[in-house]
């Protein structure tokens, strides 16, 4: 950790001092949650058809984790693709000479199709098709009073991103005890992959992986919103 930012030193942005700070906001030094589930670092997958493999999550039932990572030979996510454990390329992350950046959904329409924009301004500006309407960054991931979490609403439900060691975590709001969803971990150095996003069937199938990496790439871009 660099000063108040969990994520100042990652990916391809790490050899760039004079970028500012990734979005998550000024944490409280030392500020950090344990994670309630013991989760794996990597998940390898068996499957062919799917990028998912079960593990145990403490006292809850079994979670079904899907699991994605960034590469970008340009080393930075702004430019960079998602790909599944099974191999398959899910999504591409492209950022124009004018600044804005598009999250292609590729398996999307055959063909792939531009489903989520940020737009880079002093407040930039997210949107995500049928799911995040056009607003600001900070809006959408409204950072708490206390500055331990941000909090994030797609679908009527409420979720809350809370920074760990070497991570960040989202979890449901609102329910006793909350629920795991997903996490977007740190590559390791030397390893190809920028940032590792690990997401639950479950909300997979609830329509919430787009959403996951529009918040991924904010969040490890090395830009403020705040």
């Amino acid at each position: 950790m660099s000063g108040d930012n969990p994520f100042a030193q990652w990916g391809g942005e790490r050899d760039q001092p004079n970028l500012s700070p990734s979005i998550y906001g000024a944490l409280p030094l030392g500020q950090s949650t344990p994670v309630p589930y013991n989760l794996p670092g990597r998940y390898a997958s068996s499957s062919t058809n799917a990028s998912s493999s079960s593990v145990n999550s403490g006292g809850n039932s079994q979670l079904q984790i899907m699991s994605f990572r960034f590469v970008s030979p340009a080393r930075t996510i702004l430019n960079s693709t998602l790909m599944g454990a099974d191999g398959k390329k899910y999504f591409t992350i492209a950022t124009h000479a004018i600044g804005n950046t598009v999250v292609i959904n590729e398996q999307a329409g055959g063909s792939g199709e531009a489903g989520g924009s940020i737009e880079w301004q002093r407040y930039p500006i997210v949107s995500l098709m049928d799911i995040v309407a056009r607003q600001t960054a900070k809006q959408w991931l409204a950072l708490s009073a206390d500055k331990r979490y941000r909090s994030m609403t797609l679908r009527g439900q409420q979720y809350s991103w809370v920074p760990s060691t070497g991570m960040i975590c989202l979890y449901t709001s609102g329910h006793n005890p909350s629920e795991f969803v997903a996490r977007i971990v740190q590559g390791k150095e030397g390893s190809g992959v920028m940032v590792a996003l690990d997401i639950t069937a479950k909300a997979v199938q609830a329509g919430l992986l787009d959403a996951c990496v529009l918040a991924a790439v904010l969040f490890t871009s090395g830009r403020n919103i705040d």
